[in-house]
């Protein structure tokens, strides 16, 4: 459904829309009211096949596939995060660099300005 989503961002003329559904108890109440924009209801695919009658084994074992799969995506995101984090702090050091290469401050405005640079990158790398 991401993705779906992710393609009214990339064309204009694309509009998503859901059909509203109440979940309470982990059940589903479909209210037949078509609304604009998307709705993520976690684990919808699993909440239906319990409404269309699959056996509780069947839905147990997706559950589980379900879970390990999302530990996995969780743990990629948080990967993803810290390098993320790593290479903004490089960005900004970089993009700071390049400010005081083509600054006009005296010399010894740069060289402070340097210092303080240096000293905030050690205390953000603890």
């Amino acid at each position: 459904m991401e993705n779906l989503s992710e393609l009214a961002t990339i064309y204009p003329n694309v509009k998503i829309l859901h059909f509203h559904v109440d979940v309470k108890n982990n059940r589903l109440d479909f209210k037949f009211q078509l609304k604009d924009g998307p709705r993520h209801v976690p684990h919808y695919g699993l909440l239906l096949a319990g409404v269309a009658g699959l056996p509780s084994s069947v839905i147990e074992s997706a559950r589980n596939i379900t879970a390990r799969i999302t530990d996995k995506e969780v743990k990629r995101m948080e990967v993803n995060c810290l390098q993320y984090h790593s290479i903004h702090m490089a960005y900004r050091v970089a993009q700071r660099l390049i400010c005081l290469k083509y600054s006009s401050q005296d010399e010894d405005s740069i060289r402070q300005a340097l210092q303080n640079l240096k000293e905030s990158h050690a205390e953000a790398q603890l």
